[in-house]
This record gives structure tokens, sequence and C-alpha cells, in this order.
């Protein structure tokens, strides 16, 4: 086929003219009944059209004739590599190779393809072809640097990762002399694979002629595995020689040297080492390594009080002092000695009385002082009137800032924020959780207001306000956060978890899409250009990066919730069918759950405003299976229905991340398998209690005007549930007019049902959001009793700002719901 007629049909393809496309191929395959490309394309076109056993029926009738041109080995990798997985798309290329062994580049382009698929035991393959029919040393270092990847892969079994590192280690021959630091760290990694050559591989890491590669990832597993090794006379000399020859102040290397110190024993060892304490005392790391070394060789608590001691008297003005010493100071029994030093410390410095023409190291100091309060002291009533006594007396630092800094100051306020949240003690009283984050979100928006550019405030203003079910308040905060890229992977669930049935928003949830399809795209290249520069470092990890990214917790829930959102607002489907072989995906969490601000020793404060309990693989597969029975009713095929049920059932018993509702919705897609299968009146019977018990425990009557994230979610998970059970129900019903005549009767009840809890739903709805203007006096009248309001906030314009703005935003969900049409 010319390349003119190539590309009209491929941009028919990419205009989604799947029709126009398959005209043009059918008139080129009357030319040319044999054109494996053509035949390719056609394949490819049945596959975009959702037309899968023709396609894969095709696919792999081509596949069986070993086609070697490169354009149809693409197009029919990737069929196989989207509907069968890996194993079979690997065969394309197999069978290419197989037929032409000598063909330099197609071998070339197999291995290209593994890399690009994420394959590495097709890589390894490939590559060993490549090193086996043609000579050359990069290929070699391909094989070596594919058999490590596939060795220290987790989806290989233990015979198998021996195999595979005894025949990478037996290739490291063939490349030696190593020539360069990339070479020099693949070879550390081979040896470390083989647990009877770690004296070779500690050999290598300490021999002089590393040295000279002065390689920053050779020196962390040097360290590494001289300490596994327990020789501790040499994990004495390896962190000396770091801290001192090689001068890198590391602390990793200052913690090993005081253990080996400690398990030596000798008084000569002990006198070298408190010798390069006594000269980096006025280091940080060396500082906090007293720290260290008084946890290693005593349990005299005494002793660690002194190092600290001398740590802050030396760093205490510096913001990382606290960070470093809450780990060695959170348990300690002296809790008040500590705090009394801490507060002379300031005292005889007169750092108190001197704020009005405060330093940076002043205002850190401070800071300091109140967080190890925060860490020390949670019966304190008085911290917060403390801490924001503190804060107002900081507030003309605030204008000399330049706008893009942070301002440590601020941490006063997170710190209040987050001892208000935990539930400890205040002077002002507070009733329930709602009043709670109310008191948080002014101090945190009070905050922001003065520090614009402060990460930490504005997640948890998202947080908050999506526990409160306010997402366009938490989209501004979101957006102000100005996250890019993988990024979004780790930090999107704070605004996007359960979006679908909080406040459905499509737009915003597909801005979280294109690092997906970037890495798609660009980490395939970026393995490949490091093959090609020999950065043989890099490769690990872009494969792990490519991995994680493509089996994401976060890809698998934006796939699902956006096709919930489309389903919820009435929107075309097209393009978000979830393919169901992904519900044997092992998926990676990436999320990042401790970035939230909180000093304190209480990890449950996360948690505590999550909303609801957090979405792990298992939610991820069960909404996938649920996906895949909805599309094989509509579509009316129940060829893999019970397979589907039976893998749902399962997940159901075993899934701890659903909430009560998600649940009930998982039960009622199994009674819609069942219906479907049968057709049995029983079953409709069945399908319409448990739509009652759903409606009963999941959309109770609550006459509070309170609002949070579990109201509406409850709602529009029962709306999104109407909506599937009604369209599967019409869907059945078409399908024979035998089943239409005897469940017409059920199929009525069960839509009695549904429209008389849609019209209490939206009548509550409607009551809720004419209360938001007298729930917003009321709160903001009380948050007004606060005596220390009136100095925090600019004006008292600021308070009613926020929580009308709570209100507001809480008014557009409810009129979201009340707009949704069944």
């Amino acid at each position: 086929m010319s390349n003119y007629r190539a590309n009209v049909i491929w941009d028919a393809i990419d205009s989604r003219s799947y029709k126009q496309a398959m005209l043009h191929v059918t008139k080129a395959l009357k030319r040319n009944p044999k054109d494996e490309y053509v035949l390719a394309l056609k394949a490819y076109i049945l596959f975009m059209q959702k037309k899968m056993n023709e396609s894969l029926l095709l696919t792999k009738e081509l596949v069986a004739q070993n086609p070697v041109d490169p354009r149809t080995l693409e197009l029919l990798y990737g069929i196989l590599l989207d509907a069968e997985g890996l194993e079979e798309a690997g065969k394309v290329y197999e069978g290419a190779a197989r037929k032409r062994p000598r063909d330099e580049e197609l071998n070339l382009n197999w291995f290209w393809a593994m890399c690009t698929g994420g394959d590495v035991r097709g890589q390894q393959k490939a590559a060993m072809a490549l090193q086996k029919s043609f000579s050359r040393r990069h290929y070699i270092l391909y094989s070596i640097m594919s058999g490590f990847l596939l060795a220290s892969s987790p989806d290989i079994v233990q015979q198998e990762k021996t195999l595979f590192s005894t025949l990478t280690y037996r290739l490291m021959p063939l490349i030696e002399p190593i020539q360069t630091a990339e070479e020099a760290v693949l070879k550390a990694h081979v040896l470390a694979l083989l647990p009877d050559k770690q004296d070779e591989l500690i050999a290598f890491l300490t021999a002089e002629s590393a040295e000279k590669w002065n390689n920053l990832e050779l020196a962390t597993l040097r360290l590494d595995k001289v300490v596994a090794s327990e020789n501790w006379d040499l994990v004495f000399e390896v962190a000396m020689r770091t801290l001192t020859k090689e001068l890198r102040d590391d602390f990793d290397s200052w913690k090993v040297l005081a253990l080996a110190v400690k398990k030596i024993g000798s008084s000569e060892k002990l006198q070298e080492f408190e010798k390069l304490l006594k000269e980096k005392a006025k280091t940080r790391n060396g500082a906090l390594a007293a720290v260290h070394y008084a946890t290693v060789k005593t349990d005299k608590e005494s002793e660690l009080l002194e190092a600290s001691k001398l740590y802050f008297q030396n760093f205490g003005r510096k913001q990382c002092a606290f960070e470093d010493l809450r780990w060695y100071l959170t348990s300690i029994s002296a809790k008040t000695e500590w705090l009394e030093f801490i507060d002379s410390f300031i005292q005889e410095n007169e750092i108190e009385g001197r704020l009005n023409i405060s330093s940076s190291d002043q205002i850190n100091v401070l800071v300091n002082a109140r967080k190890f309060h925060y860490l020390l002291a949670p019966e304190d009533k008085t911290f917060v009137d403390e801490n924001l006594k503190l804060y107002i007396e900081l507030l003309p630092t605030f204008k000399s800032k330049v706008v893009t800094d942070y301002h440590y100051g601020t941490d006063l306020l997170l710190m209040s924020a987050c001892w208000i949240l935990e539930g400890r003690s205040t002077s002002f009283a507070m009733d329930g959780s709602i009043d709670k984050v109310l008191f948080a979100i002014v101090l945190l928006e009070i905050a922001a207001s003065r520090d614009k550019h402060q990460f930490y405030v504005r997640l948890w203003l998202v947080r908050l306000y999506m526990y409160l079910g306010c997402f366009q308040s938490a989209l501004g905060h979101f957006m102000a956060l100005s996250i890019k890229n993988v990024q979004y992977d780790t930090l999107a669930h704070y605004l996007f978890s359960r979006i679908s049935t909080i406040h459905p928003n499509y737009s915003a949830l597909l801005k979280t899409r294109e690092i997906y399809d970037t890495n798609a795209v660009q980490t395939p290249q970026m393995i490949k250009s490091a093959y090609q520069r020999a950065a043989y470092s890099q490769i690990a990890g872009f494969m792990e990066f490519s991995r994680r990214l493509s089996d994401s917790i976060g890809k698998g829930t934006l796939v699902i919730e956006a096709k919930r959102i489309a389903r919820l607002l009435g929107m075309k489907m097209e393009g978000l069918a979830i393919n169901p072989r992904l519900s044997k995906t092992t998926w990676q969490d990436n999320r990042d759950y401790d970035v939230l601000y909180n000093i304190g020793d209480n990890s449950d404060i996360e948690k505590k405003y999550s909303i609801g309990i957090r979405q792990d693989a298992s939610w991820v597969k069960a909404f996938i299976v649920k996906e895949a029975i909805i599309d094989s009713i509509l579509e009316m095929d129940t060829e893999k229905l019970e397979i589907w049920k039976q893998d749902l059932s399962e997940l159901l018993k075993s899934s701890t991340s659903l909430t009560p509702g998600e649940k009930l919705s998982m039960s009622i897609a199994i009674s819609l398998t069942d219906i479907a299968l049968r057709h049995s009146v029983d079953d409709y019977k069945k399908l319409e209690n448990l739509i009652k018990e759903f409606i009963s425990v999941v959309a109770k009557w609550e006459s509070s005007d309170s609002l949070n994230w579990e109201w509406l979610h409850s709602r529009f998970l029962l709306f999104e549930t109407f909506k599937i059970i009604q369209t599967a129900l019409d869907s059945l019903s078409s399908a024979s007019v035998g089943v239409k005549k005897r469940t017409t009767t059920s199929v009525a009840a069960i839509k009695q049902t549904i429209s008389a809890s849609v019209d209490q739903i939206k009548e509550d709805a409607r009551r809720l959001k004419l209360s938001r203007d007298s729930w917003a006096s009321e709160k903001i009248t009380f948050l007004e009793t606060w005596s220390s309001i009136e100095e925090l906030c600019a004006s008292m314009n600021s308070l009613e700002n926020i929580i009308q703005g709570i209100a507001k935003s809480q008014n557009e969900a409810l009129t979201l719901l009340r707009n949704i049409r069944l």
C-alpha cells in the first residue's frame, strides 16, 4: 500500500471515523487481498470498533504467518497487548525473529518493542538473540541489563530468579574490563542478585579501583552491603572513608559508624569516632550524629537529653531542628525537663520582646519551641491560644516576606488546626466534628490569605472542604497548589477520592489523565534513550516508573470514576469502555497519605477526615468487574456473566475498602446478573428487596441541617445505582417478548420504588439547599464568639466569606444532585 493511502486511512482512524477507514481498507484489499499491513489495519479498526472476536481472529491468523513488516508487527503487537497481555503479544515479534534471525534491524525492533510494552521477559529474549547473532559489546550489555531486570522482577518464581541471575552473571566476563561508572553499577547490581557472590561484591565495591568512579549509587550500595555482612571493622572503615576521605556528609554513614563503634567495642575506634564528632560538632549531621550515638550506646535518657540540648543550642534557630530531634524525643519521659530547657533557651537569648525586629532565626526558634510543646504536652488547654497570640505578634513580619516564600510563622496556625482536628483540649467549646472542621478551615484560610504558596495549608484545606462536600472550594485550593506531572498520581486523591458520588465533575477529573498518557508515550522513549546512551543505572528506575504509573491505583480510579460520572450526568460513554482484563492487574499504590501536615504522633488524623475507607486495589478490581457485568448485560452478552458474578462475589467478601453503600451497589450488580442469566420472577423480587434495603441503609432521613461528604456520597450513589438498574431492566425486557410479558409487573414495582426514593432524595436536597443561609448565619455567630477571631482576620467580612463560601459550594453540589435525571 502506498504511503498516501495509508495516511488517508490513519486520518480516518485518528478522527474516529472507523466506518470510513474500513471503506478505504476494503478498497485496498480488493487490489491486494494478501497485503499484511492492510489486513493488520483492518484488525486494528475492528478492535477500535469493539468487535473483539473478529479483530482477534484476524490478528491471530496474521501472527501465524510470521509477518516481518515493521508497521504490521507494531499494529498486531498493540492489539494483542491490549486484548490478551504481554505473553501473547510477544509472540508477534518472536515469530518474525525466527523467520529472519540474521536481520539486525528486525531483532532490534523486537527489543525496542519489548521495552515499550514493559515486557522484561521479552526484553531479555530479544537481547539474548541480538547478543548471539551480532557480537557487539553494547548488545552484551543489553543482555546483562535485561537479565538483571528479569531476575529482579517480582513476577517470577525463585527458581527463575536463580536461573536468570546465574545466566546474567556468566555474561559479565564478556565486558571486562569495566569501562564506565554505569557499567560498574550494573556489575554491582548483578552480583547483588546472587547470595553466594556477596564477598565478591563487597571486594569489588571496597576496592580502591572503585573509588575512581566517584559514584553515589555505588557508595550507597557499598554501605548497605558491608552493614549486611556484619563485618563491623569493615563497616567502620567504609563509613569513615565516606565521611572523611570522600567528603560525603551522609547521615546514614554517621548512623552505621555509631553502630560499628558499639559493636566493635574498641577504645581506639571510640576515640577516633569521638574525635570526628568533635571536628564535625558544628555541622548539622555531626551534631545530630552525637544525638543518635547517645541512643545507640546507652539507655540513659540523660545522655540523650544532653546531646539534644547541644544540638538545639547550635541549630535551634534552623527550621530543621524540630524534624531532626522529634524522632529521638517523642518517647522520652523527661518531657517537662526538655520543654523547660526550650523555654529557658528562648529567654536566655532574649528573643521574646524583640519580635518587632525579628530575624528569621528568631522566628524559627519560637516556632520550633511551639512544635515541641505540641509533641510533648498534648493536654495543654492553652496551646491554641498561645499559638494564636504569637502568630498575631508576628503579623508585621509577613509584610516584608517575598510573596512566593513560605513564612515559618504559618506553622503556628497549621499546628493549631491540627490540634483542634485531633480533638485535643482547648479553652473554647466545640460541638461535634463539623465545628472542629469549621474552626480549622477558618485558621487555614487565614493562613492562606497571608502565605499564598504554603503547600501544607492548601492541602489540608482541600481535604477539609471535601470532607464537608465542598468540591468547588476544594478545587480552588487544589489548583493553587500548581502540582504537575507525577504529582497528580501521588496527590490527586485528596480531591478526587469518590468524586463521582460527591460532586461529579468530568472536566476537572480528566486533567489528571495527562500524566498517564504522557507516561505511555514518553517513558518507553526514555528507556530506549538510556540504553542507547549506556545509562544503565537509569533503566531500572524508568522501568519501575513506567510500571507503577501504568498499573497505578490512581489511574484505575480515574478510569472508573470517569465512566461513573458520564453515566450520572447522562453523557456519551464513547471512549470510556474499561477493559475487563484490568481486573487481573497487580495495582500499585503510589498515593501519598503522609504528606498532610501532622507534627504529632497521631497517625489517625488523616484517616479521621478521609473521604471514606481508602480505595485500594480491591476497590478498583470490584468496580472494574461491576462495569464488565453492566456492559455484558447491556450488550446481551451473557457468555462471561457467570465468571464475572463469581469474581465480584469473591471481591465483595474480601474487600475492606468499600463503603456500606458501595457494598450494596455491588450486591445489586450480582442480582442483575442472576436476572440476566435466569429471567426468574423470584430474582426480580430479590432485586426489589435489595433496593429497599439499599435505600433504608444509605438514604436515612436526618433532620440536621449539617451536610458532609457522606450525605452526598450516599445519595449520588443511589442515583447512579438506580440508573444502572433502569438501563439494565430495559435492556433485559427488550431481549424477548416472553421475558417482557412475564416480568412486567416486577419491573413496574421496582421502578415505582426507585421513583419514590428519587422524589424523597430531591426533596431532602431542596430542604438542605434552602437551609444553607440560615446554617451559615448560625455558624458565623458561633465563630464570632471566639476571642481571637477579630485580631486574626483582616476584617470580619473574611469570616463571613469563608462560611458563606462553604454554604455556596454545598449548594452547588445539592443543585447538581437535584438536576440529575433518571
